[in-house]
């Protein structure tokens, strides 16, 4: 299955200040090196990783398709700046909280390989100013800063102060989202529904 949607979405998140180590010809087709790589556990591997899984991969899926079609409706109205900000607080919770350890970590993890595509951009959200920002969100430290151009963070005890620009999180919740739906499509084999969540 080529996604190469996706592969274009993905390769745009490379504009953040700190990217995954990752080879020239990975980034072009980062997408479907993901899907390819799932696809290519043992069928016995991922019936065991579907059935220790806490939520179905597909519901998953289902949830990004309506997470996608909010995120349209926002776009039509990004001059609002309530529905903008209402648009941020769901980015941060699915791309920074609900994806990476309930449902990034045990793909990677199944994988077995460190050097594996989907498991070096886990490693990469896992830690970091990803990690900091995944704990204020999940911790509820966290606003916007005075101009709108990024986020300010407490972290840590005693809470540490620092800031993310808009086009990191940017592209940091896109390379979160965009790996988790290659991922499904490849455990889910392509699960049938409508929409599109890329």
């Amino acid at each position: 299955m080529t996604l190469s949607r996706l592969d274009a979405q993905l390769h745009d998140a490379r504009r953040a200040s700190e990217i995954p180590d990752l080879p020239e010809h990975t980034w072009s087709i980062l997408a479907t090196t993901i899907h390819a790589e799932i696809r290519g556990l043992d069928e016995m591997t991922i019936n065991r990783l579907r059935n220790t899984m806490a939520i179905p991969p597909e519901r998953y899926y289902e949830e990004l398709v309506a997470f996608q079609a909010w995120m349209d409706i926002a776009h039509t109205m990004a001059a609002e700046p309530v529905i903008v900000r209402a648009q941020v607080m769901t980015e941060l919770y699915v791309a920074f909280v609900w994806l990476r350890d309930p449902l990034l970590q045990p793909l990677a993890d199944a994988l077995q390989n460190p050097q594996a595509a989907l498991s070096t951009v886990h490693q990469f959200l896992s830690n970091g100013h990803r990690r900091r920002l995944r704990n204020a969100v999940a911790h509820g430290r966290w606003c916007y800063r005075p101009h709108f151009d990024g986020l300010e963070c407490w972290d840590g005890r005693p809470p540490q102060h620092f800031t993310v620009s808009d086009g990191d999180l940017q592209a940091w919740q896109l390379l979160s989202r965009g790996t988790a739906i290659a991922a499904i499509l490849a455990v889910t084999d392509g699960y049938p529904l409508t929409g599109s969540p890329a």
